[in-house]
């Protein structure tokens, strides 16, 4: 009897999910406070990015859901520009990250995609710090 892998996704692939939805947010809710965005299409845009999450134990579906998002994404993303919409479009390129990030598949593109991904949270989040404070 041999080993079965556990069926689900991978912590990594769950993080950077996470992370395309509460990246764009921070920058959203703090510039809704001053009258430039509406706060509720961002927040709903967000749980639509997050439905991933719901599928972490169908990697299957995990895997649909993303494409799926990520193709409404990218017009929304350019169409809502002028709601606040375009903080969305690296969500896309983190979703389809998110997509190839099980190491168990590709050990080494897993490491890249995964650090890759996260690595465009903490630059965005790392600009709009900066510009707040400067």
């Amino acid at each position: 009897m041999g080993a079965t892998a556990r069926a689900s996704v991978h912590p990594w692939q769950f993080g950077l999910v996470v992370c395309a939805a509460l990246t764009p947010l921070v920058p959203l809710i703090a510039w809704s406070g001053h009258g430039y965005f509406t706060i509720t299409p961002g927040l709903v845009t967000a749980a639509v990015v997050a439905v991933p999450l719901l599928l972490h134990s169908r990697p299957s579906g995990f895997g649909w859901s993303i494409g799926f998002i990520s193709a409404l994404l990218v017009p929304w993303s350019i169409l809502g520009a002028m709601g606040g919409m375009f903080l969305f479009f690296p969500s896309v390129l983190q979703l389809l990250l998110a997509a190839g990030a099980d190491p168990r598949r590709r050990p080494i593109a897993a490491k890249v995609m995964a650090g890759a991904g996260f690595l465009l949270s903490a630059v965005l989040l790392a600009l709009f710090v900066r510009d707040r404070v400067g």
